[in-house]
């Protein structure tokens, strides 16, 4: 009888003494929600939580798309990319350790654009290089030119972006344009882009170069009759490389300008050094370059040496030295 007792009280106070799940996990330092999360996962991953407190693992559980199965790969790419990120490319089948690398850089690419991330994962594997890849996706390229085309955001001043896909209405005409100057050349621009174009040209001029504007701001009607003009002789294609559709020209902005030199023509200022001075320094008074040689596929038009466009100092040196088009930092920075 006293063994029986005996062994009625040693057993009641093993029973009393057994730890559950919950209790070593508390004791752990886990909240009572961190428990319920964890207690619905199998015994196997239960356990990886009762060798001590696993902060990186529990933050994986409470993920709105969680996904039991695949723990262990979310944890081999564990911040190397943002929690909900990888858990959504994991759970797609995107990310892997075939993909990871290329992933990696372009989450981490300085010219990603969250919006674009639907199109960049479509493309990823497409292109050869994941810039050129980012590059036509961030300026719409990945689409025919002249289609989705939406009003220029006048709201952004100076910084407005015209382009193929980007057009000005009919009636768009900036409300203060001034007259360029007997000595600078013709036209009108806007004022501040002709006070930056003085100011250019009276500097370029010290070293040996009259700089002058040739073509200035041009109505809606005016590149209307010009862009027809070039269609009596040349296919579509070839005119839309070299002249801009009514409403897509940057000249009718008064912001953009066709610079040359007395006595040389458009289509020779390339060789000019004039043409390398303008290209080396014109950010320095707000202007870039605006069409260039190896962005054809970018913009849409061929090299253009003489055309500047006026943005702002500040903006200006900065494409300048990313060496990229304004419609990409537009894109990335500006939109």
């Amino acid at each position: 009888m006293k063994k029986t007792l005996m062994f009625l009280v040693c057993f009641l106070f093993l029973c009393g003494c057994k730890q559950t799940t919950a209790d070593k996990l508390m004791k752990l330092g886990y909240s009572e929600e961190d428990i319920n999360l964890i207690e619905k996962l199998s015994e196997e991953n239960q356990n990886l939580f009762l060798e001590d407190y696993k902060e990186t693992e529990l933050s994986y559980l409470y993920q709105p798309d969680f996904r039991e199965e695949n723990l262990e790969e979310y944890l081999n790419y564990h911040g190397l990319l943002d929690q909900e990120r990888v858990v959504r490319l994991v759970n797609e089948g995107i990310l892997n350790k075939d993909s990871f690398i290329k992933l990696f850089e372009l989450y981490n690419h300085p010219y990603f654009i969250e919006k674009n991330e639907e199109k960049y994962l479509r493309y990823l594997n497409e292109y050869d290089s994941l810039r050129d890849m980012i590059e036509i996706v961030n300026t719409q390229r990945d689409r025919e030119l002249f289609t989705g085309i939406e009003s220029v955001d006048l709201s952004k001043g100076d910084l407005m972006l015209v382009n193929k896909y980007y057009q000005l209405s009919e009636d768009y005409v900036p409300d203060d344009l001034v007259n360029v100057e007997e000595g600078y050349g013709r036209g009108r621009l806007k004022k501040n882009a002709y006070e930056a174009f003085v100011q250019m040209a009276d500097d370029a001029y010290k070293f040996g170069y009259d700089l002058r504007v040739v073509s200035s701001f041009r109505s809606y009607s005016y590149q209307e009759g010009l862009y027809n003009s070039y269609l009596k002789y040349d296919t579509l294609e070839n005119v839309d490389s070299y002249s801009a559709r009514a409403g897509h020209s940057e000249h009718q902005t008064g912001l953009a300008i066709d610079v040359s030199v007395p006595g040389v023509s458009l289509d020779d200022f390339y060789k000019t050094e004039a043409a390398k001075w303008v290209d080396e320094n014109c950010y320095k008074y707000g202007f870039i370059v605006r069409y260039q040689d190896n962005k054809k596929d970018i913009t849409g038009y061929i090299d253009e040496p003489w055309h500047i466009r006026y943005l702002n100092k500040e903006i200006a040196a900065d494409v300048y030295k990313r060496g990229i088009t304004y419609d990409e930092y537009y894109a990335c920075f500006i939109e």
